[in-house]
């Protein structure tokens, strides 16, 4: 077994393997990992170097390295020779440590005369045998042989390398090696023109071997409506990434296209995720792409302790998004497929998809003719509302040379922001006309099933995660529901096996209803079906029975009695130990060695008592008995370390197939399954607990049976309405938000974002024939259920087949204007008996909830109603959608004085509802869909917004100053040096010189330019750094085109070295910035730059003389605060180096100005006019309070004018 043969070869390396310079090897914290120090001589240290297993099942043959180092302080020629080393795929243990420790030799020893050739072959020549073959029959050898005897997977990353690499190691190799650099700054650069955001990780160019490439675009751009992104959990500031992996160097799109290229694909792979930052580091990345997970210990965090890395640390790493994994294996395994159908045959996206589906199996190339449908113009409504950086379709403009990393993000946007209209499972367009606001599985019962028992498709874990209480509410309304025995649709089809019903003493339930299934045969309105694919159906093993053993709490060890049924791994059974209140523990089979068996044992036994869920012992419900109140005081717990202990028990297995019970034993089943789950919040912990990426729920073996787990995702994937929470519970307190309801102050409210896709539908169509014309198209009133009602109303909407309470005004729907008339109706079945859990209530519940009420929308149309008084009694199901759902919880939670809405929705005068203080209650302006909103401006109250106080506020989004790294700027720029020429298929499609500039050098007045009060300083470090990085500055500017550099510096004008004027120019022609410059007639941007005298260990002082720009809150970008200051953390303590240079600096404050993220810099209306210089002083000090940079400590000092006779200026050194 591949883990075997990696345990084995890592056990022979620790013991064997020898080098002077490695030492301690050892199994790393991963499965598939190892760890060794490096001894570095010449500094005294030993570093730490990190070997991981991407994937342990590839092992020993095809598996991939990645190899890093954690430690801090190493010197960079080894850091570069970890970044740029050779191959590693397929090597055992030993050879991979023989290898790295090879390439650190050399690279220590100075002897790395080739840096982009790293392979064995390149370096050992001492172990090669000597050549005596002619020197004419090597220099004879053609160029095409040595071509065709290449591949990719040679050791060598260069075809030319082919030969001997004692005569291509040099320029040849290098050329190579150039071009291909050029070709991924192409690449790079066309993703950075098109609108977003590039970073790498790793050596990416000159050949290295794996290195990750970062595209990434704020949320904010993505044209995605206000209520998807509440729905789909998005924050606007937040970043959506698209990571690329290239495992055997950088694949350009031209190296993957074509059938005789398509291997090499398995060498590229994407991940998906969101970050507050526009890259994430460097073990963010290998952990995405890792199929490892981490161990982590059981002890669960406090929630402060996750809230707190949350906002901290967190926040700039990678986060899940809320369907990363399909969206990751659509990308993994079918664009490059699509891409190839696309080249090949001149497809849109649409028609490549559409192709795919219907060929699926079959060789494309063996399709005699292709079908004009395919070839259809792609036409969505939705779609032209969209924005061009997500519409833009970069393989169909460019006609040569397309970038692949490009490619890549504007397929995945396309599938993200239009998300709806596809199957998450078969990836398939979901026919329909209504816009849903979750992405949901189209009706193949192939994917329904797939979705519902294995978890493809939208991440339930994601739910809990980011809306627990919603999944309370959920769970809490199934097991009233199945408690009471309505629980109408049951989770049939999805091979469950449980323990047998009629062994567990439980409560009589009424069988009121025939036996309705989850399946074909039992679809109900609205609802989704699916069904079990006949060669996984369970059948029943065993005839129902218990089992006699004697159980050891303390080892947690069954010792089976002769002849009882054998036990294996992974089984689930139920421990009934005797006593006088019998206790039952649901325990899973971790080892079988017969006669004993060791069972699990629950983390929060053994390390926290305090966390241990209290349904997790399972005690019977019904209407005989009531379940006792389970508080971390009285929750059963196993005894303290002590002498072992067996006792007689008896025990049941979990062997019987869900679907072949009656419909009341469904119905227990289901409530004891409920009671063995822990609390919502527990699962969030458990979740956090793994960093929440990729962790599913059933990898928490110990603690949630399969047949538990799969009636938890049938619970949360079977209800397709939207429900937002609007409340937020801290602790014991509840938080006011702006999108309550008023009037209704002691309950906590949930939003119906939207209902069920098709019943929301059915109600729009129905306001639009009947009352679209109206002033007020629809109205709002209550209705109050028993809580077993609540989970059919949320899946189908309420309906009038059962008479539970009379019908004296008709047949309908009953409605009243009134709370208190519907609150009569709402709680028939609560009946808490002192501190005892209430009948129905599920046990685990943090929201314990009591009481449901809903406000429902209705179609205005009362003439057409069955009754209007004293109750509104609707016949028409469609005109009645359910809007908030108010629910009755815990007493001990406390609420927040109420928040009027600063927008309100404006109701029907003669029907407004009136809430539990018998007033009319508000309406937040969010209770309706922007669509349907009228063009007049809302009603507000007066209530403005707050600001906060650490970040920038720009329209109704709030973005925080993200920084481009210098590594990330560096690789974008052109190469400056002389470069071989390049062959012409390797040259990227734009290799040509940008135009000439406009800009004229030396033709600023530079004397009515208002500066800075003459620096009254002067420092021996100061000057000397100055002198160095002016001369350094000039020489650059005199060596480069100024049309490519950027910016100008007159030497003239400087007349003391710790002032400088700057001159920006020769802006990218298609922005706004160069369009306002060249409307004003004006070729350039004026800066001042001064230096302290603490430089270069603290930044200078870089602000815009002329022109004035918009400020943020006027519209403008940037990064061009209100006074002319420049909002970036490089210039302030908290983000400078004293290793930055000024010609790095002037890079970033240039492409800081061409950046149109959040949105593009332009100058002011009207006259051009200089910024003075007080408002750029406290512009800047505003700018670095308001985001928590740290000030220079003599700035002010630094940059305000002395004081005549008491502060004296030092003199100034002589001009340089």
């Amino acid at each position: 077994m591949p883990r075997k043969a990696f345990v084995q070869d890592l056990q022979l390396a620790i013991e064997h393997f020898t080098h002077p310079k490695v030492s301690d090897v050892k199994a790393g914290l991963e499965d598939g990992s190892l760890t060794f120090k490096y001894m570095v001589p010449s500094v005294g240290l030993d570093i730490v170097i990190l070997a991981l297993v991407t994937d342990v099942g590839d092992y020993p043959s095809s598996h991939m390295y990645m190899v890093y180092t954690t430690s801090d302080n190493v010197p960079p020629n080894l850091s570069t020779a970890l970044e740029d080393i050779g191959t590693l795929d397929g090597l055992a243990v030993s050879q991979m440590l023989s290898k790295v420790a090879k390439t650190l030799d050399q690279a220590n020893s100075g002897s790395q005369d080739n840096p982009f050739d790293l392979d064995d072959d390149a370096m050992g020549m001492e172990d090669q045998p000597v050549d005596t073959s002619d020197p004419e029959e090597i220099d004879n050898a053609s160029d095409a042989e040595s071509l065709e005897a290449w591949s990719p997977e040679s050791p060598s990353s260069d075809p030319l390398s082919a030969k001997d690499p004692r005569k291509t190691a040099g320029a040849r190799s290098r050329a190579a090696t150039l071009c291909a650099n050029r070709r991924i700054r192409a690449d790079l650069r066309a993703a950075k023109q098109a609108g977003f955001r590039v970073g790498h990780l790793g050596g990416l160019t000159n050949n290295a071997q794996d290195c990750f490439v970062i595209l990434s675009i704020r949320v904010s751009r993505l044209g995605i409506s206000e209520e998807a992104m509440q729905a789909w959990h998005l924050d606007p500031r937040q970043y959506y990434l698209l990571l690329i992996r290239y495992t055997a160097g950088y694949r350009s799109l031209d190296d993957l296209v074509g059938a005789e290229n398509f291997h090499r694909s398995k060498d590229v792979s994407f991940r998906v995720g969101l970050s507050y930052r526009y890259k994430i580091p460097l073990d963010e990345a290998v952990e995405a792409f890792s199929n490892l997970k981490k161990k982590h210990g059981s002890t669960y965090t406090s929630h402060e302790d996750s809230t707190l890395s949350q906002d901290t640390e967190s926040r700039n790493r990678l986060q899940p998004l809320f369907i990363g994994r399909p969206l990751q294996d659509l990308m993994n395994d079918r664009l490059m497929t699509l891409v190839n159908y696309r080249s090949a045959m001149g497809f849109s996206w649409k028609g490549a998809e559409s192709f795919y589906i219907d060929h699926q199996g079959s060789n494309w190339s063996s399709a005699d003719t292709v079908d004009n449908s395919y070839y259809s113009r792609e036409f969505s409504i939705r779609a032209a509302a969209l924005p061009h950086v997500v519409t833009d379709d970069h393989l169909a403009t460019c006609t040569e040379n397309p970038s692949l990393p490009l490619v890549a993000i504007q397929y995945s946007l396309r599938r993200l922001v239009r998300c709806t209209e596809f199957c998450l499972v078969c990836h398939s367009r979901v026919e329909a006309d209504f816009e849903s606001l979750k992405p949901y599985v189209c009706s193949k019962p192939l994917c329904l099933y797939q979705y519902m028992a294995f978890g493809f498709g939208p991440s339930i874990e994601h739910d809990i995660i980011n809306q627990p209480h919603v999944v309370d509410l959920l769970i809490s309304f199934c097991y009233s529901s199945a408690s009471m025995g309505k629980l109408k649709n049951l989770p049939t089809g999805l091979a469950l096996s449980v323990p047998a019903p009629s062994l567990m003493p439980s409560s009589t339930i009424p069988a009121q209803y025939p036996a309705m299934s989850w399946s074909a045969s039992g679809q109900t309105d609205g609802e989704i079906e699916a069904s079990v694919p006949e060669s996984l159906a369970i059948r029943p093993m065993h005839p129902p029975r218990a089992y006699r053993a004697k159980f050891d709490q303390i080892k947690m060890e069954l010792i089976l009695a002769p002849g009882e049924m054998m036990l294996y791994p992974n089984q689930w059974i139920i421990v009934k130990i005797p006593g006088a209140h019998e206790q039952r523990f649901h325990c899973r089979v971790v080892e079988a060695l017969h006669p004993t068996i060791r069972l699990g044992r629950s983390s929060s036994w053994s390390e926290k008592p305090e966390y241990v869920a209290p349904a997790f012992v399972h005690q019977p419900a019904g209407p005989s008995f009531v379940a006792p109140v389970l508080t971390p005081a009285t929750t059963p717990s196993l005894p303290a370390a002590g002498p072992s202990k067996y006792v007689e028990i008896e025990f049941v297995i979990y062997d019987q197939n869900f679907d072949d019970l009656s419909f009341s034993e469904k119905q227990a089943t289901v409530c004891t399954l409920l009671d063995t789950l822990p609390s919502v919040s527990n699962m969030k912990r458990h979740l956090q607990g793994k960093s929440g990426k990729g962790i599913l729920l059933k990898g928490w073996q110990d603690r949630i049976s399969p047949a538990a787990a799969g009636v938890l995702r049938w619970i949360i994937a079977s209800n397709r309405s939207c429900i937002v929470e609007v409340d937020n519970i801290d602790g014991d307190s509840c938080r006011a938000s702006e999108e309550r309801v008023t009037g209704m102050p002691q309950y906590m409210q949930f939003r119906f974002a939207q209902g069920a896709p098709d019943k929301e539908q059915r109600f729009i169509q129905s306001l639009r024939d009947f009352t679209g014309w109206q002033q007020y198209p629809s109205l709002y009133a209550w209705h109050g259920s028993p809580l077993h009602n609540w989970h059919s109303i949320v899946r189908e909407g309420l309906h009038f087949q059962e008479m539970s309470h009379g019908r004296a005004f008709g047949n309908g729907v009953y409605h009243a204007t009134a709370v208190a008339t519907s609150l009569t109706y709402s709680g028939m079945y609560a009946s808490p008996q002192g501190d005892a859990t209430p009948f129905g209530q599920w046990p685990s519940s943090q929201l314990k909830i009591s009481q449901a009420i809903a406000l429902n929308e209705i179609v205005n149309a009362p003439t057409h109603f069955v009754s209007r008084t004293p109750h509104l009694v609707i016949d028409k199901l469609d005109w009645i959608q359910t809007r908030y759902l108010f629910v009755k919880i815990n007493a001990q939670v406390k609420f927040d004085e109420e928040v009027i809405p600063s927008e309100i929705h404006t109701q029907d005068p003669q029907y407004t509802p009136l809430g539990s203080d018998n007033q009319k209650i508000v309406i937040p302006i969010t209770a309706v869909r922007k669509s349907r909103r009228p063009l007049t401006t809302a009603s507000k109250n007066g209530v403005k917004k707050l600001k906060t106080g650490n970040i920038v506020e720009t329209d109704d989004v709030v973005l925080l100053s993200d920084e481009t790294d210098v590594e990330d700027l560096e690789l974008l720029r052109s190469e400056s040096e002389e470069e071989p020429s390049c062959k012409k298929e390797n040259l990227p499609s734009k290799c040509h010189d940008p135009p000439k500039t406009d800009f004229v050098p030396g033709t600023l007045n530079h004397t009515l330019l208002p500066l800075l009060h003459p620096p009254a300083f002067a420092t021996p470090m100061a000057t000397k750094a100055l002198q160095r990085e002016l001369n350094s500055t000039l020489k650059i500017q005199a060596s480069q085109p100024a049309h490519e550099l950027g910016w100008y510096i007159d030497r003239d004008v400087i007349t003391n070295m710790y002032q400088w004027i700057i001159e920006l120019h020769s802006f990218e022609a298609h922005l706004p910035l160069a369009q306002d410059l060249k409307a004003k007639g004006l070729t350039s941007v004026v800066l001042e730059a001064r230096f302290g005298k603490d430089y270069p260990m603290s930044p200078p002082f870089v602000r815009i003389i002329r022109p004035r720009f918009l400020s943020f809150m006027a519209g403008g970008g940037g990064h061009v605060t209100a006074g002319g200051a420049l909002c970036m953390e490089l210039l302030t303590n908290s983000g400078w180096s004293a290793v930055s240079n000024m010609e790095s600096v002037l890079l970033q404050v240039r492409l800081a100005m061409s950046s149109t993220d959040p949105q593009p810099a332009r100058l002011e209306p009207g006259k051009v006019r200089d910024y003075e210089v007080g408002e750029a002083i406290e512009a800047y000090i505003r700018a670095c309070h308001s985001h928590g940079w740290a000030i220079p400590p003599d700035f002010r000092a630094s940059y305000t004018p002395a004081v005549d006779g008491t502060d004296r200026p030092l003199p100034l050194p002589p001009r340089a």
